[in-house]
Order: structure tokens, then sequence, then C-alpha cells
């Protein structure tokens, strides 16, 4: 991985969050911006209108209702279904209503309790037919359909029963309220129409089926001591129980012949279309083709069973909180955690905010999974992106800082420092190769070069020296003035052989390129002395803590450091200990050298040296 890249990916998976001031100020700025965007939100959802989180709600209402699964319906609710084998044995439309009339005769033979028609018999039909199913409908407590259509300025119109058929039945409105996708979200169990409020078939249907007395507030309706919560103007949030068919049903063409008492007997019978292009057509969470008669019969069970669903005033308080502190947990886990670590905490608290939500949705209360996203989502991202945009920033000024640290580091120490920033905090003791060279003659040059002469030529002394060392896998240490340390051994896996073969060969390496530099166009080519000695030697630190340094220090390195001595007493180019040489792994640089002992100022005792000569 390339230093830059490196540096971004400690950035986005190990830097913590920003410095305080860095981080009270963004923290300020993006909490005002995400305020008023939850405020944005929460306002109209709190009051029940329509706004632009509604179709992501119902998405994710009915991913909810994918995960719980069906649900039975009440045991006393039937849909006696008007199917396609019921048209084929006879006609049942406007012509067939004296077989419609016998369907009823059937039903009420079955001893059923009561009977929702959920057909609209607008139309008086012939007499005869009439008054048979007149004294059909007469035979036990029914409840038939009627219908407002509302114009584009909301003014109703409503589809009555002929008035035949009205005076023998209650009569209530079948209208369900639909999200944009045309799936049924709440049942009405009023509708002002002319000022005058008129109920649900579904309402009276439960009213007539239990006997109770219904009570509504602006919260619940009450049968008995059946609660049933409500949303604003008395609407009743419709909980889908399943595909087409999770209402018991039977086919109408069974009842043609004769009453089904054992099916029917004591329930409560919805008659209603189920043919293909017959009646009204519904999306629900479940099927994209439910029998509207079957919605009707959904709406029923629930009012009987009081198995509702709860959304309401206090429901959209509950979303508004839940949305506050989604938002704020999300920012404060980018605001005090690495960027890649924020983001992923932050899916995962979304996923078990949706998690909990649909845990709640199984028990019948209806959060809103939308409101919560839609509030955590946009600050979120758009703080995660400005992270990435600042941490890249300082990503690209560590690259700058490192490149320019490397100017005064070896590349070796550079990444040493950058992978491991307490380095050498504590000394550390190290088998090393050091490495010392010094330029011959070099004072009286320098009278000659002049002050600029001579801080080229020193320029172009270090970088011989760097690209004789730093490829075989040496480390500069230092730059002395005409003179340079480097050791061997920091990266051993870079060296070409032994230590002491990268070594010696860096030192031929640097000898022959000395040789083809003339500083002058009539003076001699540059020479250097160049001690090589191998031993235990010190790295560690000096300075302050506001300026540090790395150095090496010990006996090795002194005995290295008065090489050159012995390198000018010899006239050698390059003088080594001979427990250097022992280390080598080739023989390949030791032609036309000599062995000798001589004395090191300030130690006892000789020192085996091989030389090798200047040319």
């Amino acid at each position: 991985m390339q230093t830059g890249q490196r540096l971004c990916w400690r950035v986005l998976v190990g830097k913590p969050g920003y410095r305080a001031g860095t981080s009270l100020g963004v923290a300020a700025l993006l909490g005002f911006i995400s305020l008023v965007w939850v405020c944005l939100l929460v306002f109209p959802h709190l009051q029940g209108r329509a706004n632009l989180i509604d179709p992501v709600e119902s998405r994710l209402l009915d991913l909810r209702y994918q995960i719980v699964g069906p649900r039975k319906a009440a045991p006393d609710i039937m849909f006696v279904a008007i199917d396609d084998a019921t048209l084929d044995a006879g006609q049942t439309g406007p012509v067939g209503r004296a077989r419609l009339a016998r369907l009823i005769h059937h039903i009420a033979d079955s001893e059923a309790r009561v009977l929702v028609l959920d057909v609209l018999l607008a139309d008086a039909g012939p007499v005869s037919e009439r008054v048979t199913l007149a004294a059909a409908l007469s035979r036990l407590p029914t409840v038939i359909a009627a219908a407002a259509r509302f114009d584009d300025t909301g003014v109703a119109n409503v589809i009555w029963p002929h008035e035949a058929f009205a005076s023998q039945a209650e009569v209530g409105l079948v209208n369900l309220s639909t999200d944009a996708a045309g799936t049924p979200r709440y049942v009405p169990l009023f509708l002002d129409v002319s000022g005058q409020p008129l109920p649900s078939m579904p309402l009276l249907a439960a009213v007539t089926y239990t006997g109770a007395q219904a009570r509504i507030d602006e919260s619940a309706l009450t049968l008995d001591q059946t609660r049933v919560p409500l949303d604003g103007g008395a609407n009743m949030p419709l909980r889908a129980l399943g595909p087409t068919g999770t209402v018991p049903t039977i086919s109408a063409r069974d009842l043609l012949d004769s009453p089904l008492p054992a099916e029917l007997s004591g329930k409560l019978v919805v008659l209603g279309f189920s043919a293909a292009a017959m009646g009204d057509r519904f999306v629900t969470p479940f099927d994209d083709d439910t029998p509207g008669a079957e919605i009707i019969a959904t709406a029923i069970s629930q009012l009987v069973s009081g198995e509702a669903l709860r959304h309401d005033g206090q429901t959209r308080t509950l979303d508004a909180i839940h949305a506050a502190i989604l938002t704020v947990l999300c920012l404060a886990l980018m605001l005090g955690l690495p960027l890649l670590k924020a983001i992923s905490l932050s899916v995962l608290v979304i996923v078990v905010s949706f998690a909990a939500v649909t845990v709640v949705f199984a028990q019948g209360v209806w959060l809103s999974a939308a409101l919560p996203l839609i509030a955590a989502l946009p600050p979120l991202a758009v703080f995660a992106g400005f992270r990435l945009f600042v941490d890249r920033f300082e990503a690209r000024k560590s690259v700058q800082s490192l490149a320019a640290m490397r100017r005064f580091q070896s590349p070796a120490l550079a990444r040493r420092i950058e992978l491991d920033p307490d380095y050498l905090m504590s000394p550390e003791t190290q088998k090393l190769v050091i490495f010392f060279v010094d330029l011959t003659g070099f004072t009286s040059l320098s009278q000659q070069l002049g002050q600029n002469g001579t801080r080229a030529l020193l320029q172009r002394f270090h970088s011989l020296t760097a690209e004789a060392i730093e490829p075989r896998g040496g480390s500069v240490i230092n730059f002395m003035g005409d003179g340079a340390l480097a050791v061997f051994g920091l990266e051993p896996e870079k060296a070409l052989g032994t230590d002491a073969d990268a070594a010696l060969a860096a030192a031929h390496a640097l000898d022959q390129s000395l040789s083809r530099e003339r500083p002058l166009s009539d003076s001699a080519p540059l020479t250097c002395r160049i001690g090589l000695h191998s031993g235990a030697a010190v790295l560690s630190r000096l300075g302050a803590d506001s300026h540090q340094q790395v150095t090496v220090s010990g006996d090795t390195v002194n005995l290295a450091s008065r090489l050159m001595e012995v390198a000018k007493s010899e006239q050698a180019r390059i003088v080594a200990t001979l427990r250097f040489v022992e280390q080598l792994s080739s023989e390949r640089y030791l032609e036309d050298t000599r062995q000798t002992d001589v004395a090191i100022r300030g130690r006892s005792g000789d020192v085996a040296v091989v030389s090798w000569p200047i040319r």
C-alpha cells in the first residue's frame, strides 16, 4: 500500500474524533441544521398531514407486514364470495337478484347472525325480483352498502341502495382510505356528507353483531369492553391480516342449492364479489389483487376482536422523539469515532431502530419507520461527506508532512516512525553494521570553491552517499558536514546478502561514484575514507520532547569512527575490522586488501583490520 493510501486508511479506521475545539464548532453547526431538518419533518407528522415521508413509510410498512407475517381473522367472521364459479352457475348482477335472494335465504337458513352485503343495490330491478330480494333481506339483521364519491372540490355524491332494500336493512358506507399505491390504510368510521356524519359499513356491522353501544371520542372507539384506537377524524388504521383467503371463505356456489349451517351458524357473514373484474380490487401488503369485500371483512374482524393497529397522536409523538434521538445518536458517533467505525455503528443503530419498530408493530403499534430514517440519514450523509473531505485533506497534509520529515530522517527511520510513533521512546540495543565516511581534502577544496561551491559539493556528496547506502538496505543516521554516519541492519529484509555484504557493496559504490566527480575542472577526482565495523549498538532518541533526533551510540560506533584515522594513516580508501570481514558471505571485494593489527586511539590493545588501499 502506498504511503498516501496507508495514511488515508489510518485516518478512516484509526483516527479518533475531532479535537475539542473543532468538534464543538462542527457539532453546533450540524446540530442546528439537523434540528431544522428534523423539525421540518416532525411538525407535519405530528399534525397528521400528508408529507414527503408517506410513500417511504408505506413501503416500510409493507416490509414490516411481510416480516411479521399473516394473522388470523376473528373466528366469528365468514366471507361468502361470489366468485367465478358462482357466476358460471347463474347471473347475480342487476338482472339476477332472484338468485342473490336465494343466496341470502340460504345464509339465513344457515342460522347466520348478521349479514353484511357488500353489493351496491342502487337499481330497483324488476318488481318481482325487487320484492323477492327485499323479503330475503328482512330475514336476518343486515347491513347493505352505500358508496360516497367525492369530486375535485370535495363535495360528496352518495350512491344509496334503492329504498325497497334500504328499508329492510342498515346502510353503511364502504369507503376506504388508500395511500398513493392504492393500498387501504384506514377505514373512516364516519364520513361527513353535506354536514351530516354517515357511518361506515364495518362500524354498523360490528355494532349489529355485538349488540354493543358504540362510543367514540378523539382517540378510540369503544364497543362494550373492546377499545379500538383511532387516528384523527375517526379514522381506524386498518391492520391487514394476510393474502386473499385469510378471512375464512366459502364460495357462494356452495350455497346456491342448500344452506350450510355447520359453517355459518352464529357467524357474521360478509357477502360480496371476488370474481375477476367484479367489485373493487385492492393492493395489500400480502396480495396485489384482494377483493374489496374481503377488506371490509378484515375491518369488521378488527372491530369485533379488538386486535387493532394503534396509530394516533401518542405514537406520532413517540415517532418525533425517536427521530430526534436517532439523529443525535448518529451525529454523536460521527463526532466521537473514526469515520468507518462511526458509519458502521450508525448503520447498526439504524438497523436496530427498524428492528425495534418492527417488534412493536407485531404487537399492534404502528410507529413510523420512515420518519427516524429520513430524519437521521441526510445529516449523517452530509457529515460523513464532510468528515471524509476533512480527513482526506488531513491525510494529504500528513503525506506532505511525512515527505518533509523524510528530508530530515532516512526513509527507513521515517517508515518505522510512521508505523510506530513510539519507536525508540526507550533505547534499543541491536546488532548493526556501522558505516562512517568523510571526504578527503575537503578543507582545501572548500577554500577554492567558496561558499556556494562548497554547498553544492556537500549536496552532491550527500546525494551520492544516500544513493549508495539506502537502496542496499542501509539508513543514513546523520550527515556531518563532509562526513556521514549510516547503519545497516534496521531493515535486514532489504539487504543484499548479509548486512556486512550490503555495507561493503555500498562502500565500493560510493567510492566509485566519487571518483567520477571533479568539483573543479583542473582538480583531482573526489576521494573519501570509509570505516566499517559490526557489533551491538544502542539506538535511541536524543533531545527535548518538542525536538528529537535518532542517534546510535556505543563502543561499536566509537571504534568505527576511529577507523577514519586508521584509513588516513594506512593510506586506505576503506578500512574494516576483521570482525566485520568475517561476516561477509563472499570474497568478491577482498582482492588487493591487506590485513594488519593497528592501535586505536583511546583503546587498549591492537585491533585487527582489513584495508583497501588508495588506487
